[in-house]
């Protein structure tokens, strides 16, 4: 299989990105339970703020109070973690951050 590699410069700096990793990612994380989703959250926050930006997703459906990357926040902190609705926040991982 081919690798998808990207390449994409910020400032003077350049940066590669594989798109079969990210596809493998996306599939591993969409296939945790919820306990494992949790326990990976900070991969799992570092590979959906990556996507947003590769994708151009907007600021809203990324960090507004009901963005994806914020209901993640919201699962990484144990005082914010009860009051997120998790089943929710999958089936938004899964439709907005799908590689």
């Amino acid at each position: 299989m081919k690798q998808l590699q990207k390449e994409y410069k910020i400032g003077n700096r350049k940066y590669i990105y594989n798109e079969d990793i990210l596809k493998t990612s996306y599939i591993k994380y969409k296939d945790y339970s919820d306990e494992e989703f949790v326990k990976n959250i900070i991969d799992i926050l570092h590979y959906a703020v990556y996507v947003c930006w590769i994708k151009e997703i907007s600021s809203d459906d990324c960090l507004s109070d009901d963005g994806i990357i914020h209901e993640i926040v919201h699962l990484a902190q144990e005082n914010t973690r009860k009051y997120s609705n998790i089943k929710k926040i999958r089936r938004k991982f899964n439709k907005t951050l799908a590689f």
